[in-house]
């Protein structure tokens, strides 16, 4: 949404209330729509740009857009009924998703696989708008390096605390790697009891949500990065960032992922801890591999570049006048 909000020149508003336990969700939801709601006729805006999901937050705006005849554009950062829930409930989230599509005046999605499901789904002006890094400006830390490790080979895992990251996978098949240390960030109120469950090996360490620059420098003085996730459908934000940064990229397998990224990551198959282990092996224990791919992200992310300012324009086009 940074990125969006960039592009659109408008305000990026983050809300969240009574975060935590799936229970506190119906009184969570009702303040956030009263919060969303006053803060929309305090400021009035010409044009709301919401995020699903959840669904309540473009569903809300949909009814300030209604009432006080403005704009409203949704970013469908995914599809929810597809990704998380079923049943009943799933049933629910699917109309009101269907609803707000139709109902919007534009929608936008970053990968191809939640725009054709949009279309499918009578979504309005839909467009595929990509998330963007730019190229991470910080050259290798030597200094910082020795701060986490004293191996030759550092890797970095990022993970937002989804149950479908495999970050127990990436784990342990790096403790089977020698001369290895990963590296797992992100945020402790969803990873830091996770990570205590592992009984993680001494060369897989939890470093917590760094601070912004921290974390960029970070980045860029490991030597690879490590995606492994069964969650379906999903083209992670985190892989922009690892190109961003030159760092060859070891991710699970998927359509949606292979047809932005190409060539220039290291695909698993089977996400089977063997395979990890192998080609943790092979990056940890051949530096031209490690060069070969680092010139790859090097050209991905030049093409990420050209096709995210042609994204730009076609967003900006999209904007009411």
């Amino acid at each position: 949404m940074d990125e969006l909000a960039e592009v659109a020149g408008g305000k990026r508003v983050s809300m969240t209330i009574l975060y935590g336990p799936r229970y506190f969700a119906p009184l969570r939801y009702v303040a956030l729509f009263l919060k969303t709601l006053i803060l929309l006729s305090r400021e009035r805006p010409g044009v709301v740009f919401a995020q699903n999901p959840p669904i309540f937050c473009p569903l809300t705006c949909l009814i300030y857009s209604r009432i006080a005849r403005k704009t409203l554009l949704v970013d469908h950062h995914s599809v929810w009924q597809l990704k998380t829930v079923g049943g009943l409930v799933g049933r629910v989230i699917g109309f009101l998703e269907r609803f707000v599509a139709a109902s919007a005046y534009a929608n936008t999605a970053p990968n191809s696989e939640w725009a054709s499901q949009l279309r499918w789904m009578g979504g309005r002006r839909v467009e595929l708008i990509h998330d963007y890094v730019p190229r991470n400006p910080n050259s290798r830390d030597e200094s910082l390096r020795r701060k986490y490790s004293q191996t030759r080979v550092i890797a970095i895992a990022s993970h937002g605390g989804h149950p479908l990251e495999m970050m127990e996978a990436e784990g342990a098949a790096a403790g089977q790697v020698d001369g290895l240390t990963l590296l797992i960030s992100g945020p402790e109120e969803k990873l830091k009891r996770r990570f205590e469950a592992m009984k993680a090996p001494p060369n897989v360490k939890y470093v917590g949500f760094l601070p912004r620059d921290e974390y960029e420098r970070l980045k860029a003085s490991c030597d690879l990065a490590v995606n492994v996730t069964v969650e379906p459908h999903t083209l992670s934000h985190v892989l922009f960032e690892f190109v961003a940064s030159k760092l060859p990229t070891i991710t699970s397998r998927k359509i949606v992922v292979e047809e932005v990224f190409g060539n220039s990551l290291q695909y698993l198959d089977m996400n089977h801890p063997e395979e990890l282990v192998r080609v943790l092996r092979r990056f940890a224990t051949d530096e031209n591999l490690i060069a070969t791919f680092r010139a790859r992200s090097l050209r991905k992310q030049a093409e990420l570049t050209k096709l995210h300012e042609e994204e730009v324009r076609r967003l900006r086009a999209l904007l009411p006048p």
